[in-house]
């Protein structure tokens, strides 16, 4: 279990640092091209890191996982990496860092019904309780009129279209958790994967769907040279890569194979908090008194979770 809380807050400071890194990256690149590109990148980095920890050469990564796990993980990356992450940068771009981590919050409730319906894991009346106040904590510190104002006022979308495609991430999210876990267990749910092997199953399904997204949604074709054109923004799309999918994703499936998913995903549901941090002590923005009481809630979900 400590292990699993341990991955599970790496998890957590990992993804708070990527979501501003993806922030100033897809309000230049196409969140469509940012996902691909990032994704590009992970694979190549979680195919070396897989071969180095596991003491295997690159194609055995490939040619030695079974169908189970080639299959439930591929399904995870499509689900949360190649269509969950296409609506995350887009609500990214819109909402900016702190609303649309906020609203990611939702995951747990998908993964908790998820987790029932694949895994069977069942959790108690207290885990629940522990969920549910972490996110009304989360609603009661960012959610108000003023934020829909704020989003009108910075011009990169609908405060509603944006809100909509983040509950759709989240959902993607949390679903994705679950698969994966299944993927990276056996029959009698022991460890059948290590983490940046899964990882890098995830990561190159999810970029190979994404040609297969683009064509569904009748999306202009963007080479991926154009991703890699401003400095700045390619800055930015590589620090999201390290901290986000390579670092980020291979933590959270450690920490899903040590805790029920719903558990996991309720721990990653505190980046908000983590963002607003950074949001104050990086770029000076002000919280409000109603961020803070809904921040102290939320801890107060975490701790029951932790603790019980």
């Amino acid at each position: 279990m400590l292990l699993g809380f341990l991955a599970a807050t790496g998890t957590l400071l990992s993804w708070s640092v990527g979501t501003y890194a993806f922030l100033r990256a897809s309000r230049i690149i196409d969140p469509g091209l940012l996902n691909r590109a990032r994704l590009l990148l992970a694979v190549w980095a979680t195919l070396a890191l897989a071969s180095i920890t596991g003491g295997i050469w690159p194609w055995v990564v490939v040619t030695s996982t079974s169908f189970h796990a080639w299959f439930w993980l591929g399904l995870s990356g499509i689900v949360g990496l190649t269509i969950g992450d296409l609506f995350g940068f887009t609500s990214l771009r819109i909402l900016g860092a702190r609303r649309q981590s906020v609203i990611g919050t939702l995951a747990p409730a998908a993964a908790a019904a998820s987790g029932l319906l694949l895994l069977d894991e069942h959790i108690s009346i207290i885990d629940i309780a522990g969920i549910t106040v972490t996110l009304v904590g989360v609603i009661v510190a960012t959610y108000s009129r003023q934020e829909q104002h704020d989003v009108a006022k910075e011009g990169y979308g609908s405060f509603t279209l944006g809100v909509m495609l983040a509950i759709g991430g989240a959902v993607c999210q949390g679903v994705g958790l679950v698969l994966a876990k299944n993927g990276m267990m056996s029959a009698d749910h022991q460890p059948l994967i290590q983490p940046f092997h899964a990882t890098f199953l995830r990561m190159s399904v999810g970029f190979a769907a994404t040609y297969l997204l683009d064509m569904l949604r009748r999306a202009p074709h963007r080479p991926l040279r154009e991703a890699f054109a401003e400095t700045s923004s390619r800055n930015a799309m590589l620090l999201g890569a390290l901290s986000g999918p390579v670092i980020g994703v291979t933590l959270s499936l450690l920490a899903a194979q040590q805790l029920p998913a719903a558990i996991a995903q309720t721990i990653f549901s505190l980046v908000p908090f983590v963002v607003m941090i950074i949001a104050r002590m990086v770029y000076k923005e002000p919280l409000r008194p109603r961020a803070v009481i809904g921040a102290l809630i939320s801890v107060v979900g975490v701790l029951i979770l932790v603790m019980y």
